[in-house]
Protein backbone atom coordinates (compact mmCIF):
# COMPACT_ATOMS: atom_id res chain seq x y z
CA UNK A 1 0.00 0.00 0.00
CA UNK A 2 1.24 3.47 -0.87
CA UNK A 3 0.24 6.94 0.26
CA UNK A 4 1.11 9.67 -2.24
CA UNK A 5 1.09 13.17 -0.77
CA UNK A 6 0.33 15.69 -3.50
CA UNK A 7 0.10 19.46 -3.69
CA UNK A 8 -0.96 22.00 -6.28
CA UNK A 9 -1.42 25.75 -6.20
CA UNK A 10 -2.74 25.83 -9.73
CA UNK A 11 -5.94 23.84 -9.81
CA UNK A 12 -8.48 21.99 -7.72
CA UNK A 13 -9.54 18.41 -8.46
CA UNK A 14 -12.12 18.14 -11.28
CA UNK A 15 -14.79 16.49 -9.12
CA UNK A 16 -17.06 17.64 -6.29
CA UNK A 17 -16.98 14.64 -3.96
CA UNK A 18 -14.64 13.94 -1.04
CA UNK A 19 -12.71 11.42 -3.12
CA UNK A 20 -12.71 9.76 -6.53
CA UNK A 21 -11.18 6.70 -8.15
CA UNK A 22 -8.26 6.85 -10.55
CA UNK A 23 -8.98 4.24 -13.17
CA UNK A 24 -9.23 1.43 -10.59
CA UNK A 25 -11.17 0.75 -7.43
CA UNK A 26 -7.97 0.58 -5.36
CA UNK A 27 -6.48 3.91 -6.55
CA UNK A 28 -8.20 6.62 -4.52
CA UNK A 29 -7.58 10.37 -4.79
CA UNK A 30 -8.91 12.67 -2.08
CA UNK A 31 -10.10 16.14 -2.94
CA UNK A 32 -7.96 19.24 -2.48
CA UNK A 33 -10.92 21.60 -2.82
CA UNK A 34 -10.88 24.11 0.00
CA UNK A 35 -14.35 23.27 1.29
CA UNK A 36 -13.58 19.52 1.30
CA UNK A 37 -10.22 20.03 3.01
CA UNK A 38 -11.79 22.24 5.66
CA UNK A 39 -14.61 19.76 6.29
CA UNK A 40 -12.17 16.84 6.48
CA UNK A 41 -9.89 18.54 9.00
CA UNK A 42 -12.77 19.68 11.21
CA UNK A 43 -14.07 16.16 11.77
CA UNK A 44 -12.76 13.68 14.31
CA UNK A 45 -10.84 10.57 13.33
CA UNK A 46 -13.71 8.24 14.24
CA UNK A 47 -16.06 10.24 12.00
CA UNK A 48 -13.73 9.81 9.00
CA UNK A 49 -12.77 6.14 9.29
CA UNK A 50 -15.60 5.07 7.00
CA UNK A 51 -14.00 7.01 4.11
CA UNK A 52 -10.77 5.01 4.34
CA UNK A 53 -11.52 1.60 5.82
CA UNK A 54 -13.24 0.04 2.76
CA UNK A 55 -10.12 0.56 0.64
CA UNK A 56 -7.56 -0.86 3.08
CA UNK A 57 -5.86 -4.14 2.20
CA UNK A 58 -6.20 -6.96 4.67
CA UNK A 59 -3.40 -6.71 7.22
CA UNK A 60 -2.28 -10.25 6.41
CA UNK A 61 -1.21 -9.13 2.93
CA UNK A 62 0.05 -5.63 3.68
CA UNK A 63 3.34 -5.23 1.86
CA UNK A 64 2.85 -8.30 -0.33
CA UNK A 65 3.62 -8.30 -4.03
CA UNK A 66 -0.09 -8.58 -4.85
CA UNK A 67 -1.01 -5.45 -2.93
CA UNK A 68 -1.05 -2.19 -4.85
CA UNK A 69 -3.61 0.02 -3.09
CA UNK A 70 -2.68 3.69 -3.48
CA UNK A 71 -4.16 6.70 -1.67
CA UNK A 72 -3.51 10.12 -3.23
CA UNK A 73 -3.83 12.60 -0.39
CA UNK A 74 -3.58 16.41 -0.59
CA UNK A 75 -0.86 17.90 1.58
CA UNK A 76 -3.50 19.89 3.48
CA UNK A 77 -5.09 16.77 5.05
CA UNK A 78 -1.93 14.67 5.41
CA UNK A 79 -1.75 14.77 9.22
CA UNK A 80 -5.41 13.89 9.77
CA UNK A 81 -5.20 11.12 7.16
CA UNK A 82 -2.20 9.60 8.96
CA UNK A 83 -4.14 9.70 12.24
CA UNK A 84 -6.94 7.71 10.60
CA UNK A 85 -4.55 5.04 9.38
CA UNK A 86 -2.90 4.83 12.80
CA UNK A 87 -6.35 4.20 14.24
CA UNK A 88 -7.24 1.55 11.66
CA UNK A 89 -3.93 -0.30 11.26
CA UNK A 90 -2.18 -1.74 14.28
CA UNK A 91 1.47 -0.63 14.32
CA UNK A 92 0.99 1.67 11.30
CA UNK A 93 3.69 4.17 12.32
CA UNK A 94 6.24 1.39 12.82
CA UNK A 95 5.59 0.02 9.32
CA UNK A 96 5.61 3.33 7.45
CA UNK A 97 8.64 4.26 5.38
CA UNK A 98 9.35 6.77 2.61
CA UNK A 99 9.36 5.62 -0.99
CA UNK A 100 10.62 7.20 -4.18
CA UNK A 101 8.74 9.77 -6.22
CA UNK A 102 9.26 7.72 -9.37
CA UNK A 103 7.35 4.82 -7.78
CA UNK A 104 4.09 6.61 -8.59
CA UNK A 105 2.34 5.10 -11.66
CA UNK A 106 1.66 7.19 -14.76
CA UNK A 107 -1.85 8.16 -15.86
CA UNK A 108 -1.62 5.53 -18.60
CA UNK A 109 -0.81 2.84 -16.05
CA UNK A 110 -3.84 3.94 -14.07
CA UNK A 111 -6.06 3.58 -17.12
CA UNK A 112 -6.83 7.28 -17.46
CA UNK A 113 -7.36 8.36 -21.07
CA UNK A 114 -5.83 11.52 -22.53
CA UNK A 115 -9.21 13.23 -22.69
CA UNK A 116 -9.98 12.60 -19.04
CA UNK A 117 -10.04 15.63 -16.76
CA UNK A 118 -8.56 13.45 -14.02
CA UNK A 119 -5.69 12.44 -16.31
CA UNK A 120 -4.98 16.10 -17.07
CA UNK A 121 -5.05 17.01 -13.40
CA UNK A 122 -2.93 14.01 -12.45
CA UNK A 123 -0.25 14.69 -15.06
CA UNK A 124 -0.16 18.47 -15.38
CA UNK A 125 -1.30 19.94 -12.07
CA UNK A 126 -0.28 17.50 -9.35
CA UNK A 127 3.08 17.97 -7.64
CA UNK A 128 4.21 14.93 -5.66
CA UNK A 129 5.49 15.92 -2.23
CA UNK A 130 6.40 12.46 -0.97
CA UNK A 131 5.45 8.82 -1.20
CA UNK A 132 4.88 6.70 1.87
CA UNK A 133 5.07 2.92 1.60
CA UNK A 134 3.50 0.64 4.17
CA UNK A 135 6.04 -2.11 4.76
CA UNK A 136 5.09 -5.53 6.06
CA UNK A 137 6.55 -6.63 9.38
CA UNK A 138 8.65 -9.18 7.51
CA UNK A 139 10.15 -6.52 5.23
CA UNK A 140 11.06 -4.39 8.23
CA UNK A 141 12.71 -7.33 9.99
CA UNK A 142 14.72 -8.28 6.90
CA UNK A 143 16.01 -4.71 6.64
CA UNK A 144 16.95 -4.79 10.32
CA UNK A 145 18.82 -8.10 10.02
CA UNK A 146 20.60 -7.09 6.83
CA UNK A 147 22.08 -4.12 8.68
CA UNK A 148 23.78 -6.50 11.13
CA UNK A 149 24.99 -8.99 8.51
CA UNK A 150 26.48 -6.27 6.31
CA UNK A 151 28.84 -5.19 9.10
CA UNK A 152 32.43 -6.51 9.03
CA UNK A 153 31.94 -9.25 11.60
CA UNK A 154 31.60 -13.03 11.96
CA UNK A 155 27.80 -12.91 11.63
CA UNK A 156 26.74 -14.23 8.22
CA UNK A 157 23.00 -14.57 8.81
CA UNK A 158 20.36 -13.43 11.31
CA UNK A 159 16.89 -14.87 11.57
CA UNK A 160 13.99 -14.98 14.00
CA UNK A 161 12.12 -18.24 14.51
CA UNK A 162 8.64 -18.61 15.99
CA UNK A 163 8.81 -21.41 18.52
CA UNK A 164 5.03 -21.11 18.85
CA UNK A 165 4.28 -21.58 15.15
CA UNK A 166 7.39 -23.63 14.22
CA UNK A 167 8.37 -21.33 11.35
CA UNK A 168 10.94 -18.75 10.32
CA UNK A 169 9.36 -15.31 10.69
CA UNK A 170 12.10 -13.44 8.81
CA UNK A 171 15.72 -13.91 7.80
CA UNK A 172 18.49 -11.71 6.45
CA UNK A 173 19.05 -11.63 2.70
CA UNK A 174 22.75 -11.77 1.75
CA UNK A 175 24.00 -9.02 -0.54
CA UNK A 176 25.54 -9.95 -3.88
CA UNK A 177 29.07 -9.24 -2.60
CA UNK A 178 28.70 -11.39 0.51
CA UNK A 179 31.27 -14.17 0.14
CA UNK A 180 29.92 -16.53 2.82
CA UNK A 181 26.36 -17.65 2.19
CA UNK A 182 24.23 -19.49 4.74
CA UNK A 183 21.34 -21.88 4.21
CA UNK A 184 19.25 -20.91 7.23
CA UNK A 185 16.95 -23.94 6.86
CA UNK A 186 19.95 -26.16 7.69
CA UNK A 187 20.20 -24.62 11.15
CA UNK A 188 16.47 -24.69 11.94
CA UNK A 189 16.51 -28.43 12.62
CA UNK A 190 18.52 -27.99 15.80
CA UNK A 191 16.13 -25.47 17.36
CA UNK A 192 13.66 -27.96 18.84
CA UNK A 193 14.22 -28.31 22.57
CA UNK A 194 15.41 -24.77 23.24
CA UNK A 195 12.21 -24.12 25.20
CA UNK A 196 12.80 -27.37 27.10
CA UNK A 197 16.25 -26.15 28.14
CA UNK A 198 14.67 -22.95 29.43
CA UNK A 199 12.04 -24.80 31.48
CA UNK A 200 14.72 -27.05 32.98
CA UNK A 201 16.88 -24.14 34.21
CA UNK A 202 14.63 -21.21 35.04
CA UNK A 203 13.66 -22.40 38.53
CA UNK A 204 17.10 -23.56 39.64
CA UNK A 205 18.79 -21.35 42.22
CA UNK A 206 21.94 -19.71 40.95
CA UNK A 207 21.06 -20.27 37.26
CA UNK A 208 18.13 -18.03 36.40
CA UNK A 209 16.75 -17.79 32.88
CA UNK A 210 18.65 -19.05 29.85
CA UNK A 211 20.21 -15.94 28.25
CA UNK A 212 21.51 -17.62 25.11
CA UNK A 213 22.99 -20.87 23.90
CA UNK A 214 25.71 -21.69 21.38
CA UNK A 215 25.93 -24.61 19.00
CA UNK A 216 29.48 -25.11 17.76
CA UNK A 217 29.52 -27.22 14.61
CA UNK A 218 32.46 -28.38 12.54
CA UNK A 219 31.23 -26.16 9.68
CA UNK A 220 29.61 -23.23 11.47
CA UNK A 221 28.23 -21.63 14.63
CA UNK A 222 24.63 -21.02 15.73
CA UNK A 223 23.87 -18.60 18.57
CA UNK A 224 20.27 -18.69 19.89
CA UNK A 225 18.56 -16.16 22.19
CA UNK A 226 15.06 -17.05 23.50
CA UNK A 227 12.60 -14.14 23.38
CA UNK A 228 9.43 -14.22 25.46
CA UNK A 229 9.07 -11.24 27.76
CA UNK A 230 7.03 -8.56 25.99
CA UNK A 231 6.34 -10.77 22.96
CA UNK A 232 3.09 -12.27 21.73
CA UNK A 233 4.39 -15.83 21.55
CA UNK A 234 7.79 -17.51 21.86
CA UNK A 235 10.53 -16.44 19.46
CA UNK A 236 14.17 -17.38 18.98
CA UNK A 237 16.65 -14.79 17.70
CA UNK A 238 19.45 -16.59 15.88
CA UNK A 239 22.90 -15.49 14.70
CA UNK A 240 24.79 -17.74 12.30
CA UNK A 241 28.44 -17.91 11.30
CA UNK A 242 29.26 -19.88 8.14
CA UNK A 243 32.63 -20.99 9.57
CA UNK A 244 33.59 -22.64 12.88
CA UNK A 245 36.20 -19.99 13.68
CA UNK A 246 35.65 -16.55 15.14
CA UNK A 247 33.30 -17.38 18.02
CA UNK A 248 34.76 -14.62 20.22
CA UNK A 249 34.25 -11.95 17.55
CA UNK A 250 30.76 -13.24 16.80
CA UNK A 251 29.79 -12.94 20.48
CA UNK A 252 31.27 -9.44 20.66
CA UNK A 253 29.11 -8.27 17.75
CA UNK A 254 26.09 -10.11 19.17
CA UNK A 255 26.56 -8.16 22.41
CA UNK A 256 26.88 -4.95 20.39
CA UNK A 257 23.58 -5.49 18.55
CA UNK A 258 21.39 -7.53 20.91
CA UNK A 259 19.69 -4.70 22.84
CA UNK A 260 18.86 -2.77 19.68
CA UNK A 261 17.51 -5.89 17.97
CA UNK A 262 15.40 -7.08 20.90
CA UNK A 263 13.85 -3.64 21.43
CA UNK A 264 12.98 -3.40 17.74
CA UNK A 265 11.68 -6.97 17.58
CA UNK A 266 9.52 -6.35 20.63
CA UNK A 267 8.01 -3.28 18.97
CA UNK A 268 7.27 -5.20 15.76
CA UNK A 269 6.23 -8.61 17.12
CA UNK A 270 4.55 -7.63 20.38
Amino acid sequence: MKIVIYKTDKKEVPFGTTYNQLGSTDKIIFSNRSEKVSDFNKKGVDDLKYLVEPWLPKQSIIGSQKEDTIFYVPFEIKEKFMEILEKLIDGFKKMMGKGKEDSVPTSEQLGLGKGSSLASFYDDEMEIQEVRVLMSKKEELVKLFNGVVEEDNEIDAVFVYSDTDSMIVAESVPSSDKKREVNVETFVGVLGGIATHKIATENRAGLGLLEYTIYQFSEGILNVTPLEEGFDGKYLLCFVSATPQGLGEMLMYRRKNISKLVDKLRAILA
